[in-house]
């Protein structure tokens, strides 16, 4: 008999066991994702290209170990969360880095983590369906992998005389140089072209230093062609304790015709008259 009750006791507190276990990795898990993303004032769309940034960025860290080619296809999430983090908080604490943003600053395209072109025999058999105008291939290995890392084929276009060429982009930012090695081995692929630039552009920069990390915001301008560009940097300091710190801002003076956009009945975004 005392063992019964004993038993129905202990069963009558499992609920109010879940309920608290469940209470507390809730409120964990808010906090996490709050700590993490802090995006309350963060516009959708720049924390969409903050996140991309983010990626690149922690992909250039990969890069200075080994060729990307020879990496895991996956780009680090605790680099790309710390990245987007120090991103996140630049912007949030400072009115120079809100400017910044509003000058559409962001990284240069250079490693190529959405997308790149492969290059085929137009004659080769799994490519009928993109003659007929079809994003679909009829080779079950070139499927497999869309389906595996979530591609699509974005764009199907002659290419020479005797190739095409389609351009396959990702859903999330992966390793397109590791990532485009596996489409090497299927029948008919003689080239693929990751899509980098030969122009430069503005970039963001990211490096390690004693205390943290150094955040270069370049804006580029001028015939950088011809040796007649310029660029302006802003310079920022994210120490390892989460404090942000403006370091300077330097550079060629902005041309009066280089502004940034308009806020809506505002003024220039950073008063370039």
């Amino acid at each position: 008999m005392l063992c019964n009750n004993f038993i129905n006791k202990k069963l009558s507190l499992l609920p109010l066991l879940f309920f608290f276990l469940f209470s507390v990795f809730n409120c964990t898990s808010v906090i996490a994702q709050g700590e993490v993303d802090g995006i309350g004032e963060i516009p959708k769309r720049l924390e969409r290209k903050l996140r991309r940034d983010a990626a690149r960025l922690a992909l250039r860290l990969e890069a200075e170990k080994e060729d990307l080619r020879y990496l895991g296809i996956s780009i680090p999430q605790q680099n790309v969360q710390m990245i987007f983090s120090i991103l996140s908080k630049i912007y949030l604490e400072d009115e120079t880095a809100k400017s910044i943003a509003k000058c559409n600053i962001h990284t240069f395209p250079n490693p190529s983590i959405d997308q790149f072109v492969i290059i085929y025999e137009r004659d080769i058999d799994w490519a009928e369906p993109l003659l007929d105008g079809i994003n679909e291939t009829d080779s079950d290995e070139f499927n497999d992998l869309l389906d595996e890392y979530e591609l699509i084929i974005d764009k199907h276009v002659p290419w020479n005389d005797t190739q095409d060429a389609i351009t396959i982009r990702s859903k999330e930012p992966m390793n397109m140089a590791a990532l485009s090695n596996e489409f090497y081995n299927i029948e008919g692929v003689e080239e693929i072209d990751l899509g980098i630039p030969k122009v430069v552009g503005n970039d963001i920069v990211l490096s390690r230093i004693a205390t943290g990390w150094e955040i270069q915001y370049l804006l580029k301008f001028g015939a950088f062609g011809s040796g007649g560009g310029k660029e302006h940097i802003w310079t920022y300091e994210a120490s390892d304790d989460g404090t942000i710190k403006f370091i300077d801002e330097v550079g060629e003076p902005i041309p009066t015709w280089m502004r940034c956009s308009k806020e809506k009945d505002g003024p220039l975004a950073y008063g370039w008259e």
